[in-house]
């Protein structure tokens, strides 16, 4: 389970490099991923309610294992098979089998009953052609369940730096599911406020959940001053500054139907 990362709109960093800095905020992720540990327990208690047994999930991008655990004490499911970018998420979780690297490029079996993915989807590549290939792999009537964020997420930091990733909208997600052989069982969006003494917290809880501005900018004295005074000016509420996270929620069924290519 993955954080963000704040890059020219239309940038996407090489997978390797997304890959080094997740394994450098590994050990202190936990501490500071308030949101996407919410948004983790939305997804897990949104696929308990579909009251289904499941004879093999895949879940993509595991991260330090928030949402795995959670996965595992909410559903029944017989075998994991868990992947992450970084190999040495292996050692934050149990599974039966542990598949590394980019989920867009490695090879998966066609057994899945469900597969499903927190906070990881915005750093697809090739989205359309990943929902192609989830298709391929799950059963007849399986289910996909994951997030994304919408093009509001980390929307102060955006105005303050020029800068962040490009996040589509529900729309396109729902065109993309539907195009790619699944029927839209359910989808949400939610609004996700967490709330710091000053600019450089927040900073700091970017830096310490992931690849963040400040791995891409460099942030002088002023600079830094100058990012601070903005963001009170533009954002301070009662002494503190909000970071706004805008989570969307998919679940979605495999219809068994010819994919539209």
């Amino acid at each position: 389970m993955h954080a963000f990362c704040y890059l020219p709109s239309a940038a996407m960093p090489p997978k390797q490099q997304i890959a080094r800095r997740f394994t450098r905020a590994l050990p202190v992720y936990e501490q500071h991923a308030a949101a996407q540990i919410r948004i983790a327990e939305k997804l897990a208690s949104d696929i308990q309610a579909l009251r289904r047994d499941y004879g093999c999930a895949l879940e993509i991008g595991c991260g330090s294992g928030v949402y795995t655990r959670l996965l595992q004490t909410a559903l029944n499911v017989a075998h994991w098979h868990i992947n992450d970018l970084c190999p040495e998420c292996a050692a934050n979780i149990k599974a039966d089998r542990f598949l590394p690297g980019d989920i867009e490029a490695i090879e998966l079996p066609s057994s899945y009953d469900l597969i499903t993915s927190a906070s990881t989807f915005q750093w697809l590549a090739e989205p359309d052609r990943l929902l192609q290939k989830l298709n391929a792999c799950l059963k007849a009537g399986g289910i996909l369940a994951f997030n994304t964020f919408d093009p509001d997420n980390l929307h102060q930091i955006k105005a303050l730096t020029g800068a962040g990733l490009h996040y589509p909208d529900a729309a396109h997600w729902t065109a993309l599911l539907r195009k790619n052989g699944f029927d839209l069982l359910a989808s949400e969006a939610q609004t996700i406020t967490l709330w710091f003494d000053d600019a450089r917290q927040i900073l700091s809880h970017l830096k310490h959940t992931g690849v963040t501005a400040t791995a891409q900018q460099h942030w002088t004295r002023t600079r830094l001053q100058a990012f601070s005074e903005d963001y009170q000016r533009r954002y301070q509420q009662n002494g503190r500054l909000p970071l706004t996270y805008t989570p969307l929620y998919f679940i979605a069924e495999k219809t068994g139907q010819k994919i539209t290519v």
